[in-house]
């Protein structure tokens, strides 16, 4: 009887201790998933963009034979194609974005009201930009900042109106250039997919003023002896603000 005594307690022990033993032995759980990598927005792109805005262009009658200044402010539509690069160094990118658009810009109107009615008017089709960026990358959204130089085709256009009929009389005050200009502006894109993103952005572009010289039905200055050739003209600026939304691939 003593040693079956004995011999439970041993077992007793033995089992107990087992059981610690079971309780130290590691444990293993599932790890946790890693959290997925933050967008990388170096690289080249390219994409379109399409948008609208306003058109404001003051008229300046060098001569003062016609009007005072005056400013055309009209609406009109845009759309085009951009190529760029992105270089991200931790949350900040800086890039180079070059685009090309077309425009819808043409407005005039008769802009005296005296006995020398004269129309004036531009008209600018195509336009593009070569600017700088630089901003910051939050996850996938950049917000950025944007500036550089802009060009645009403007043809500018006037002409003296018969004060009975409304209709040319012969002098006119056209020119037809590339002029170029300065560029700023912000937006936003958001990654979509490793290579699609979308954004919107708004820019703020002032050209450089342009001179339409005022000649008769013949040719010959219109301008009198009195007034220097230089000062015989029909001064404009185009300037312009536009808002558009943008596509754009990542090649990898």
């Amino acid at each position: 009887m003593k040693k079956l005594a004995l011999a439970a307690a041993a077992a007793s022990v033995l089992f107990t201790g087992a059981a610690s033993a079971a309780d130290l032995a590691p444990r293993y759980t599932k790890a946790a998933p890693l959290a997925a990598p933050a967008y990388d927005w170096s690289g080249f792109y390219l994409g379109v963009n399409v948008g609208g805005g306003t058109a404001a262009t003051p008229f300046n009658d060098a001569t003062g034979d016609f009007f005072s200044n005056t400013t055309i402010v009209k609406g009109f539509a845009t759309g085009g194609a951009q190529i760029g690069y992105n270089y991200q160094i931790g949350s900040g990118v800086v890039g180079f974005e070059a685009d090309v658009n077309a425009n819808s810009i043409k407005h005039s109107s008769i802009i005296s009201s005296d006995s020398i009615p004269f129309v004036a008017g531009l008209k600018s089709d195509v336009s593009g930009t070569i600017r700088g960026r630089g901003g910051l990358a939050i996850n996938n959204t950049l917000l950025y900042v944007t500036g550089g130089a802009a060009w645009a085709n403007v043809s500018q256009s006037g002409a003296e109106l018969n004060f009975n009929t409304r209709q040319p009389d012969g002098v006119t005050a056209d020119s037809s250039k590339a002029l170029w200009g300065a560029v700023i502006g912000a937006g936003f894109e958001i990654a979509l997919t490793p290579n699609w993103s979308a954004g919107a952005e708004f820019l703020h572009t002032m050209y450089q003023h342009s001179n339409a010289s005022i000649v008769s039905a013949n040719g010959s200055s219109f301008c009198s002896t009195v007034t220097t050739p230089a000062n015989c003209v029909i001064n404009s600026q185009l300037t312009t603000d536009v808002a558009r939304v943008r596509f754009n691939y990542k090649i990898n």
